[in-house]
């Protein structure tokens, strides 16, 4: 598998797209990460995805990967936040850094991160479009693109006024898919001919785990197959996708991950009745779609635990025992909890699902307090 392979060839894993290791929700065991890094490898997959902004996480794929594997043997691709970023200086001074953390002296894959209304303004005061051609003709990167959170309009004005974007990095799943704005996004991706890195196939692992009535539907069908691997399936075999990112945390997730794409099997349209069935079921519940990727805490001044506390939400939401989960939210640490918020509404900006993240921690404080 070579790095034109992932953006040339949408489908290359037997016609369909390729796992890729999302590294954001690395597990804080470097034991952990080591095994997760060698078993995707050893499967035949290559394709790792950080961030700067991933707190850790690139320093965990230099001790699990870069210091362990040979570099042509595998794929990494880093993205510059353009919140963090004034002018090109700073741009480079940002890729110095990834570069100084992963120990590699070049990029298979460098994107412009979480483009949305606000970021697309930051990139283009900072020229990064410009900044990125730049770093692929010197050699320090091999392929450009952008991570995307925003509007339709906005996806086809990007892919438009810059044509040497080789790639997009979008949000798709099956609920997004057939209940949001994701096929808008991937209708827009394929008529500009870019191949598009599926983000959150799982939603933060909200597919992985559904109301019980939801996941009877999927388990009437198939004992043997986790809910998440529906996801997995779903998005690998949306039309555009070349690679799809799974955030796994844990060797378990991996392995069946691994289970899903060796080969995959595409989802029958029996199973995309169950789907539809599914979906019927999950929204009943109306968890909060938070996907726990807390860009919101960098710029909570009383760094609650937003992802933490929507998480149990979720979990009670879903048909888990509240008591259980009431231990736990009672063991977050003072001055964290969901009352402590002050509605400022600096994660609001932040959020690429745009939750209205102080009226939903309304919802946990009054589920929980």
């Amino acid at each position: 598998m070579t790095h034109t392979d992932i953006i040339s060839k949408p489908g290359v894993k037997k016609g369909f797209a390729f796992l890729g290791f999302g590294c954001m929700r690395f597990p804080s065991s470097e034991n952990e990460v080591i095994k997760m890094t060698d078993a995707y490898l050893e499967a035949g997959f290559n394709y790792f995805d950080t961030a700067y902004i991933y707190g850790g996480s690139e320093d965990a794929l230099r001790k699990a990967l870069v210091t362990r594997h040979p570099r042509e043997s595998y794929m990494i691709a880093d993205k510059v936040p353009p919140w963090k970023v004034r002018n090109q200086k700073d741009c480079d001074k940002t890729l110095n850094s990834i570069f100084d953390r992963l120990k590699v002296d070049y990029l298979d894959f460098l994107l412009i991160h979480s483009i949305d209304e606000d970021n697309a303004r930051s990139a283009d005061k900072a020229d990064m479009y410009n900044w990125a051609a730049d770093q692929k003709k010197k050699g320090y990167v091999k392929h450009i693109g952008f991570s995307f959170h925003g509007t339709t309009e906005l996806l086809n004005s990007l892919l438009c006024e810059h044509p040497e974007m080789e790639f997009v990095q979008l949000q798709l799943n099956y609920m997004d898919m057939l209940r949001g704005h994701a096929k808008q996004w991937q209708e827009t991706a394929l008529k500009h001919d870019k191949p598009v890195i599926a983000m959150e196939p799982v939603r933060g692992g909200a597919l992985a785990k559904l109301p019980p009535a939801a996941e009877a539907l999927m388990k009437a069908h198939s004992q043997n197959d986790s809910i998440a691997s529906w996801a997995m399936r779903y998005a690998a075999t949306i039309p555009g996708v070349a690679c799809v990112l799974s955030g796994m945390s844990t060797l378990a997730q991996m392995k069946d991950n691994i289970k899903t794409f060796s080969p995959l099997k595409p989802l029958s349209d029996q199973e995309i009745d169950i789907i539809e069935a599914a979906l019927v079921e999950t929204g009943k519940a109306s968890p909060i779609a938070c996907t726990g990727c807390k860009y919101c805490l960098a710029d909570c001044p009383q760094q609650i635990e937003i992802a933490h506390c929507f998480a149990l939400y979720n979990e009670v939401k879903r048909g888990s025992q509240k008591w259980n989960l009431q231990q736990t939210y009672d063991a977050t640490p003072a001055g964290h909890f969901a009352s402590d918020c002050i509605a400022c509404g600096k994660c609001v900006k932040r959020c690429p699902q745009h939750i209205d993240i102080p009226e939903e921690l309304k919802k946990v404080e009054k589920m929980f307090n």
